[in-house]
């Protein structure tokens, strides 16, 4: 009775308040027995008068012993008609136990006017069976092998196209680097290469357009002057001029049919550069115009001195 009592006050605290009146005092189940694992719907159906409430009491969890619960309790709506509203507390449960389980009792409070009733609906039977096994001719089998299947071609269709796409990858790459190293392009056509002293004027001019040291960006203008220079070097002269530091450019041009004072010219321009790049020298007005005529100079000369030497040979 204690128990009961703090029931219904905890339901009119807390729980789900609908319209009702009573229909039964029996709860249901959708099927009366079921096979172990099986789910099976348990319902209360209450049916409502207008101006009624009631308030369903969920059964404590677990419901039973052996019994689970698959869908927790809830209230579902069935039909509303002639002011009468149709309902039923559901869930949905399920064992895993053979035998016989009798559900617990389910209680719904209806209040009307003030005045509460608590209806207590009987829980059923609910029978849990098992596949029945004929003991006597059961015979046993060997366990049966994988099962093959033939393959077909939407299966080999993935495979065959990553084969032929790495296929032509591979094609393009050796392509590529075949025609690079006999300098043509991709497509087999031989390659126009500008001689040395046409790339290094027309990148001097370059460097000349875009006013460096007048912006206040001396490092990145003897970088780029010099860097011509060294690239014409590496291809008049062969040498790596690119690797080399100035004192070492200066050695591999000993030797060589050039005016000794573009030599000095040539080396205080190198010298020049590296104290802006390394050493953070500010160059004067005076050098950095000199630089890129100097850089003309030089490339000029040794080029006028190749096409001589090119005659005499003749």
């Amino acid at each position: 009775m204690k128990r009961l009592l703090t029931f219904i006050s905890a339901l009119f605290a807390a729980c789900i308040i609908l319209p009702a009146q009573d229909a039964g005092r029996r709860s249901r189940l959708d099927r009366d027995s079921i096979l172990i694992g099986d789910q099976v719907l348990w319902s209360v159906p209450v049916t409502v008068n207008e101006g009624q409430t009631a308030a369903f009491f969920p059964p404590e969890e677990p419901v039973a012993p052996g019994i689970e619960t698959i869908i927790p309790f809830h209230i579902d709506t069935i039909s509303a008609k002639k002011g009468k509203l149709s309902m039923e507390g559901r869930m949905v449960v399920t064992s895993f136990d053979s035998g016989s389980f009798h559900m617990p009792p389910l209680a719904v409070v209806m209040v009307e006017k003030g005045h509460a009733d608590t209806l207590v609906f009987e829980g059923p039977v609910l029978e849990v069976n098992t596949i029945p096994v004929d003991t006597a001719t059961f015979q046993p089998y060997d366990i049966k092998g994988q099962i093959t299947y033939p393959v077909t071609f939407r299966e080999v269709f993935p495979w065959v196209l990553l084969v032929f796409a790495v296929a032509a990858l591979v094609w393009f790459v050796v392509r590529y680097i075949v025609n690079r190293r006999n300098n043509k392009d991709f497509f087999g056509r031989s390659r126009q290469v500008d001689p040395p002293h046409v790339v290094a004027l027309r990148d001097l001019e370059k460097i000349r357009g875009q006013k460096l040291w007048q912006n206040n960006r001396q490092k990145q203008f003897y970088t780029a002057v010099t860097d011509v220079l060294r690239q014409y070097m590496a291809g008049r002269y062969d040498f790596p001029a690119m690797e080399q530091t100035t004192a070492e450019i200066m050695d591999s041009l000993k030797g060589r049919d050039i005016d000794p004072r573009l030599m000095d010219e040539v080396k205080d321009l190198l010298s020049t550069a590296d104290y802006v790049k390394f050493a953070k020298h500010s160059a004067s007005d005076l050098e950095n115009e000199n630089a890129i005529p100097t850089a003309v100079r030089f490339v000029n000369s040794t080029f006028l001195q190749q096409l001589e030497d090119e005659k005499e040979d003749k």
